[in-house]
């Protein structure tokens, strides 16, 4: 799940012409959404490519709705079911 989520991410910053240069291998569940330099136009651009490219609504109620990509991740997984 952490590489679908991380290129998912990667791509999303492409389309925003942005470089993404953090390694999968440096990204954990820890890893704090700030610390991949996500700012709020990001969050909401990555969120929705989230939504249609794993094929899941995503419940995000407010800026602080996630914080970690475990966050996340447990909202893609619960969203699977």
């Amino acid at each position: 799940m952490l590489e679908e989520l991380y290129n998912v991410i990667s791509d999303s910053y492409k389309a925003m012409n942005r470089e993404f240069e953090i390694p999968l291998s440096s990204i954990t569940e820890e890893t704090q959404l700030k610390d991949l330099d996500m700012d709020s136009v990001s969050f909401v651009v990555i969120m929705m490519n989230i939504e249609e490219k794993m094929n899941v609504r995503l419940n995000v109620s407010g800026a602080n709705a996630f914080q970690t990509v475990g966050d996340v991740i447990k909202a893609i997984e619960e969203a699977r079911k």
